[in-house]
């Protein structure tokens, strides 16, 4: 009788696993979601065009980058001292790369968008001379005309952001 008591303690411990386990599978398939891509991207049509209708300079924006390449950033802020145009990408490799324009102070602008960085040689690239500024965490290439002052900068490597700049137009 008594192992007729243990075989019927066994079985209701399994079955309560069971319906336990069931339970437990259901509100994990319910509540479960995947995680988000976290990178949001954003419309540049309307503020590039903002940007061409009223910035006192030429507004650079790349042309020919790949569907990988997911815009995060755009804005246009005209203001009394000037102008100040941005478009923030990242990469297929999920780096970051952006372009800066203004035509107000070029020191303040700058030292702004290097992220205080230091003068670090200078290349060519798209039939421009570049100074290029190191941070902690970005590289950049600065050129300054009388028009504007233009920034590349990014989570990559000075080659990258050459190569990025020769597609500005």
């Amino acid at each position: 009788m008594s192992e007729d008591r243990s075989r019927r303690g066994l079985r209701d411990l399994v079955l309560s696993m069971a319906v336990v386990g069931a339970f437990v599978a259901f509100l994990y398939a319910v509540v479960w979601r995947p995680a988000p891509d976290p990178v949001r991207t954003v419309d540049t049509g309307q503020a590039l065009a903002a940007a061409e209708a009223e910035a006192g300079y030429e507004v650079l924006a790349p042309e020919g980058l790949s569907e990988q390449w997911r815009p995060t950033a755009v804005r246009f802020e005209p203001t009394a001292a000037g102008s100040t145009w941005f478009l923030g990408f990242v990469t297929p490799e999920d780096q970051y790369i952006a372009v800066a324009q203004t035509d107000g102070d070029p020191a303040e602008f700058i030292d702004e968008q290097t992220m205080s960085g230091m003068p670090d040689g200078q290349r060519d690239a798209a039939g421009r001379t570049w100074l290029q500024f190191a941070s902690d965490d970005q590289r950049s290439l600065v050129s300054t005309t009388d028009e504007s002052t233009t920034v590349v900068t990014g989570t990559v490597g000075y080659d990258e952001l050459a190569a990025f700049a020769e597609r500005l137009s």
